[in-house]
């Protein structure tokens, strides 16, 4: 499948139609004017895609299609392998599995996968909107403003914009509010917070002592010897070098 951009970013995804196998008149290009954004999910059974949507990337897969000709290829080969070339009859079953397989190889292979792929888009393509201001395939459901025919990235719902600056100046307001309110009474601002009690690891409050083994949270502390303050867990005074 041959990818390329018509217009300012509408992707065109040409669906090759030719076959190539024995005796098949090859056929004219389509073109399939869809989402160059997609997964392709399928496997030897059949086929399957996921589209995205450009702006939120939510992806609508398609049904997965049963892929006839290739579980009649295995069939064929099947009986090739269990019967070989015993007999005129299974000798023909074997040769027409090569010549089934090479024709799947060739032009059928792409052509029944193209067919899908359009019917694959077909079937999501009502769930898509391409957007003349940016050129972006969008989903319907999430990313279209309907009122004006654009995406919401180049005409926001007016909805969404009021929601987000009521969001906005709520926020700030709690700041101003916040800012307003003394938060430090009853607060010792002289120690050193510890956000974490260094005996069980719990979270704290920043009070003195931890609420949950009653460990002293203060990181000051004095020398037994000469009183010199100096920080909880030190081995020794810097003052008087006596251990603590």
């Amino acid at each position: 499948m041959n990818l390329t951009t018509r217009g300012p970013g509408a992707p065109v995804a040409y669906v090759r139609t030719s076959l190539s196998c024995k005796g098949i008149t090859p056929a004219m290009t389509a073109p399939v004017v869809f989402t160059s954004s997609y997964s392709d999910n399928s496997n030897d059974n059949g086929f399957q895609w996921e589209f995205h949507c450009d702006r939120c990337n939510t992806a609508y897969r398609s049904p997965f299609e049963q892929n006839y000709l290739s579980r009649g290829r295995g069939v064929l080969r099947v009986l090739r392998d269990l019967f070989g070339d015993y007999s005129k009859t299974i000798h023909k079953v074997s040769n027409a599995a090569d010549d089934f397989s090479n024709t799947w190889s060739g032009g059928a292979a792409s052509a029944t996968k193209d067919k899908a792929f359009t019917k694959a888009v077909d079937l999501v393509k009502d769930d898509f909107r391409l957007c003349a201001g940016c050129g972006s395939w969008v989903c319907a459901r999430i990313c279209w403003n309907d009122h004006v025919g654009q995406c919401t990235r180049c005409s926001p719902m007016a909805a969404h914009q009021l929601a987000q600056a009521q969001a906005e100046a709520r926020g700030s307001q709690f700041r101003d509010a916040a800012n307003q309110q003394d938060w430090t009474q009853n607060q010792d601002m002289s120690v050193p917070s510890r956000v974490t009690c260094p005996t069980c690891a719990a979270n704290t409050t920043g009070g003195r002592f931890c609420g949950s083994c009653g460990t002293a949270l203060d990181l000051r502390t004095n020398c037994t010897g000469c009183g010199h303050q100096i920080q909880a867990g030190t081995a020794f005074c810097s003052n008087c070098g006596r251990a603590q």
